[in-house]
């Protein structure tokens, strides 16, 4: 199998279109085209980093004798749904939790230790959590993007629970929770995190 049949089923494999690969590999759509369709060829530092984006080998690529996934070395199935699950499990936990901080236990307003650690540990765990789903993100260039969307997506969830907390308006700020965690799922992570609820269509092109 030549390199440019290689590149388009692992580029379609991935559910990714021409554009989208280009803007990973910080190239123009036309020489992704070239590549496919063997006019041109991608120098070694762009087959490093596809081989690093594809999780295959640069002799996997460069080897025309392997004609399958059934050959050595193997292309690397990720389970991308899965690693989706987790995130958005997270995102949902630490909602919920958020959520509860907001109103106090205490008629007076303030937590005490106990409330404290009931409220704002499992939090804190959550968070951490979410953070540390950020490992299944193997694109650098992606991975910093996802971490300054996370703590932009953290900030505005903070500022929205201690609006609630401070101003006593619990059921608002549970709405407006509620709201930014369902766009962030929905919108955000799909078209800007490269997170999918389900399988990406094979791109025609």
């Amino acid at each position: 199998m030549k390199l440019s049949d290689k590149l388009i089923a692992l580029r379609k494999n991935a559910g990714m279109s021409q554009e989208e690969l280009a803007e990973k590999l910080d190239v123009s759509r036309q020489a992704i085209s070239r590549w496919e369709n063997g006019s041109a060829k991608p120098d070694a530092d762009h087959l490093l980093q596809i081989s690093k984006l594809f999780e295959v080998t640069a002799d996997y690529l460069l080897n025309e004798a392997y004609e399958s996934d059934n050959d050595l070395p193997k292309v690397k199935e990720q389970n991308h749904i899965l690693h989706s699950n987790l995130t958005l499990i997270a995102i949902i936990a630490q909602a919920s939790f958020l959520n509860a901080a907001i109103k106090p236990f205490e008629p007076s307003g303030i937590m005490n230790g106990t409330e404290l650690v009931i409220k704002l540990v499992p939090l804190l765990l959550c968070s951490v959590w979410m953070a540390y789903n950020l490992r299944y993100e193997k694109d650098a260039v992606q991975y910093k993007k996802n971490s300054k969307i996370e703590l932009l997506y953290c900030m505005i969830q903070l500022n929205i629970a201690m609006f609630g907390y401070y101003t006593e308006q619990y059921i608002l700020a549970a709405i407006l929770l509620f709201v930014i965690v369902m766009v962030y799922i929905f919108y955000i992570n799909p078209k800007y995190m490269n997170r999918q609820l389900t399988k990406k269509q094979t791109p025609k092109d």
